[in-house]
């Protein structure tokens, strides 16, 4: 009861927030589309952002955005850091693609992107999305997993696909796709290093933090974006030992703002949709 409660005043705080970026007409258009599309239950739908133009398609209701329909727009503050992070020549890898949302506005800005995506359904979309948006050039996209080691992986269903979570497979029976860790899938590419990381596996965020760990310790990662949660928060801590600082993207400022502990997360964040932790090497600079 308390969760649902506290879950119902998240949303609501979104809204408010939301509707104060972009205006009450904006939102209630939204409030309209939302409504069609629960009258209506079409197997697919496609929304257009009103800011970077780009054509979103997705499943309904099991890939439904509802802050992206209600708002035409993706309006996550992070986001605003890839292009003060990103450009041609950069690279980024983003672990849970889902319907290809964050792959897609790191690759606007002209770096290469590699997209993991395990669940065939959402990498059916993320590949539509991505040649509706003509981006093919820009990004690679993978069928599989990360975690903390190799092996492999299965689905845990949700009723939204973009919470799916991976479990291992005792075996190779069944939908069985592969997880390796992410110093080994950089070895395999042959990156020399990655400008910016985003990971949002609903809730695998610390086994692939832990397989990653290679990296950080090289300093091979300039830039992190990691969905928050209380598992993932002492790993991030950790990080502290190779000289990363971690904090989050004030998108009003313009700026990364660095705390001294993951603790103090939830009292700085400027807004309810700050939803990522930042990681940023110390020698690391925003452009």
């Amino acid at each position: 009861m308390l969760n649902g409660v506290a879950s119902a005043a998240r949303k609501r705080r979104r809204i408010v927030w939301g509707t104060r970026q972009v205006g009450v007409a904006r939102t209630t258009a939204g409030l309209a589309r939302l409504s069609v599309l629960a009258v209506r239950r079409p197997d697919y739908a496609q929304i257009r952002t009103s800011r970077d133009q780009l054509s979103i398609s997705f499943r309904y209701p099991s890939q439904l955005i509802p802050t992206l329909v209600l708002f035409r727009d993706l309006i996550e503050p992070e986001l605003a850091l890839l292009a003060a992070t990103l450009g041609p020549g950069r690279v980024a890898v983003d672990v849970g693609a889902s319907i290809g949302t964050w792959t897609m506005s790191a690759a606007r800005t002209g770096a290469t992107v590699h997209a993991c995506e395990p669940d065939p359904v959402n990498l059916e979309m993320l590949e539509m999305n991505i040649r509706a948006n003509g981006l093919l050039s820009r990004v690679g996209t993978h069928a599989l997993a990360l975690g903390e080691q190799a092996g492999n992986g299965r689905i845990v269903a949700a009723e939204r696909r973009y919470l799916n979570r991976v479990t291992a497979a005792a075996d190779n029976t069944g939908h069985d796709f592969p997880v390796t860790t992410l110093d080994q899938f950089v070895a395999d590419l042959d990156l020399a290093q990655v400008d910016v990381l985003k990971v949002n596996t609903a809730g695998g965020e610390r086994a692939v933090l832990l397989g990653a760990f290679g990296l950080f310790r090289a300093r091979r990662i300039s830039w992190a974006m990691i969905l928050d949660g209380l598992e993932v928060r002492p790993v991030l801590d950790e990080l502290r030992a190779f000289s990363y600082d971690i904090g989050f993207y004030d998108g009003g400022l313009g700026r990364f703002v660095s705390v001294a502990h993951s603790r103090e997360l939830d009292a700085a964040r400027p807004s309810p949709m700050n939803r990522y932790v930042v990681v940023r090497r110390d020698d690391a600079i925003l452009t």
